[in-house]
């Protein structure tokens, strides 16, 4: 496999950890059965990219899909660009997303100093995983409900406290929490996933502090592939491409909303 396809592997592999599923030759439907609404656990994989015609075709089944199981809301993820006009003719609205995958430069991994003092460690325990919900209600807050930050982190915590599947990491300093991150390795490649900082404490060096020491622990365990994936318009884009990841490929998401009510 290209380095695409190992990290099109990977981010399947990530969706198993998590949910339930479905596939066919053409799609990969992911279910969380616990968090309904969570888009990005909730979601139907197209393998590869088709001709206009049937990419809208392969979308509409999905979407009577979603409605015969009384779903609020449609996600479709394809690995690659997609023209708006595949939507044409679908009667409800949609929300269209460009992620991108950004691989990071093993090379600059010396440049990164962390703050003196800083402490990430691996969550072990569900008394640590209240101090990473107070972090996600503190960053998450002005848009989303802290009920749902809570179901969230709850509905993940069993893979958390697992063996060999999502590792949940915090950052500490001076016993205050500053932020958290996940990390998932799949056959030598490393998916950094959920990164926050707490807003008071961004730009302060404390986001590349946790970088460095999830990167570290992947290289420790082989892995020469490190990526995340970013929304192109999110502001941590800039970040990230000043810590050394450089931008490999995109993917293309694609939400219809079946009920108006949804806002989630």
């Amino acid at each position: 496999m290209n380095l695409p396809e190992k990290i099109a592997a990977c981010e399947i592999a990530y969706a198993r950890q998590f949910c339930t599923e479905y596939e066919d030759e053409n799609i990969i439907r992911f279910r969380h059965p616990e968090i309904k609404d969570m888009y990005s656990l909730n979601y139907t994989f197209i393998k590869k990219k088709n001709k206009e015609l049937k990419m809208r075709s392969l979308c509409e089944e999905e979407i009577a899909y979603s409605k015969a199981a009384r779903e609020k809301y449609t996600n479709v993820i394809i690995n690659a660009s997609l023209h708006p006009r595949v939507l044409t003719y679908i009667k409800y609205p949609s929300v269209f997303t460009v992620n991108g995958f950004y691989v990071y430069d093993l090379k600059r991994l010396n440049a990164l100093i962390p703050v003196d003092g800083c402490i990430v460690q691996k969550v072990t325990a569900l008394e640590t995983l209240e101090e990473i919900l107070k972090i996600d209600i503190d960053v998450d807050g002005p848009t989303t409900d802290p009920e749902f930050c809570t179901r969230r982190l709850y509905g993940k915590s069993r893979v958390y406290l697992s063996e060999g599947g999502v590792d949940a990491y915090i950052c500490t300093h001076e016993g205050e929490a500053i932020g958290r991150c996940d990390l998932f390795i799949h056959e030598g490649v490393a998916k950094i996933e959920d990164f926050s900082i707490r807003e008071k404490y961004q730009r302060k060096g404390y986001g590349k502090s946790i970088l460095k020491h999830l990167i570290q622990i992947a290289v420790e365990k082989g892995c020469e592939t490190i990526y995340l994936v970013t929304d192109e318009s999110d502001s941590a884009r800039e970040m990230y491409i000043k810590t050394g990841f450089d931008r490999l490929t995109e993917t293309t998401e694609v939400r219809f909303m079946l009920d108006k009510n949804t806002t989630s």
